[in-house]
This record gives structure tokens, sequence and C-alpha cells, in this order.
């Protein structure tokens, strides 16, 4: 079957689209978010984890333990389709992943991390996901920074009391 323009258009949307709620679920903690991105049999090599997304959803919540802050930016996206239903994709990141501060200091480690996703997906039943990744690590460096937020800023949350689950939606928490 030949897909028309316009529906190569929605399936590039639904595979972008999941590349971002990907980088929203990690930054977030939202562990449900970071395995609906993927197929129940897919796999993930992932730094020194290499296994089932089960696997890999333990392996964030353990990783994910002493960083107060999290940003995953996703671009360059390249798709080429496979057939109907399979697309290998190739998407550049860089994330800032902050380290909890030590004994009260201001100054907290910061890892900024340049890799690439290359993943295989396919759409089964309608939905594309991810079916098999593999993250490409270009740079990995560790600054430290001092946090200059001010108190009186809406601060991030790495969890679902973050403002994007419910600004606008309903009254504040």
């Amino acid at each position: 079957m030949t897909e028309s323009p316009a529906s190569r258009l929605a399936d590039r949307m639904q595979i972008q689209d999941c590349l971002h709620r990907y980088a929203r679920a990690v930054d977030r903690l939202d562990y449900d978010g970071i395995a609906a991105c993927y197929f129940e049999d897919a796999t993930d090599t992932h730094g020194s984890y290499v296994g089932p997304v089960a696997g890999l959803v333990d392996d964030i919540r353990r990783r994910h333990e002493t960083i107060d802050a999290a940003q995953h930016f996703v671009t360059n996206v390249l798709i080429d389709f496979d057939g109907d239903d399979r697309a290998f994709v190739e998407s550049y990141c860089l994330a800032f992943l902050r380290q909890q501060g030590v004994d009260g200091s201001p100054s907290q480690s910061e890892a900024i991390t340049r890799c690439r996703y290359v993943d295989r997906f396919e759409r089964r039943d309608g939905r594309w996901a991810i079916a098999d990744r593999v993250v490409v690590f270009d740079e990995s460096v560790s600054v430290e920074v001092v946090d200059a937020r001010r108190e009186d800023w809406v601060a991030a949350q790495r969890d679902k009391s973050d403002p994007v689950f419910w600004w606008g939606r309903t009254p504040r928490p």
C-alpha cells in the first residue's frame, strides 16, 4: 500500500512527537511515559545499559536518583521510511543533567552530553513507536555550575507537579 504525501507527513509528525514525548518523560521522571515511547519488545542500547525497555526504565530511575534537573533537546530528526510501517530515524540529542548539590555548596556538577538516537521505528496497530534504539555518544563533559534562578520564578519539577501537567488546565496544586 502506497501512502499519500499527506499520510506520510502525519507519520513523520507521529514519530517526531514520540521523540519529544520521550525527552519530556525522562526530564519529568515519567516512567510510564518513557515506556509508552517503545514497543514492549523493543531493545535499547543506552550507554552501559543494553536490554528491554522495562530494564531501561529501571536504569533511568537508578541513574537519575541524584539528578535534580534535566533537559533533553531532540533536533535534526531525519526519517527514512522503509515500506509502510517501518522507518529508520536519526535524531541529535543535547542533554543537560545537573547533579544534586553536596553539603549545601552552591556549586553543582552538570553533565552536558551530545549524542544521537539511532532508531528503528515501527507502526503496529496504527501506532508509531521505537522498536530498537542505540544511543551514539559524541561527547560528555562535566562542568561546575551555580543555579542563578530567582526564588520567585516558577521552577521546574521532575514529577507530575511540573506546570506542564497542570498549568491552565486545573487550579494550582
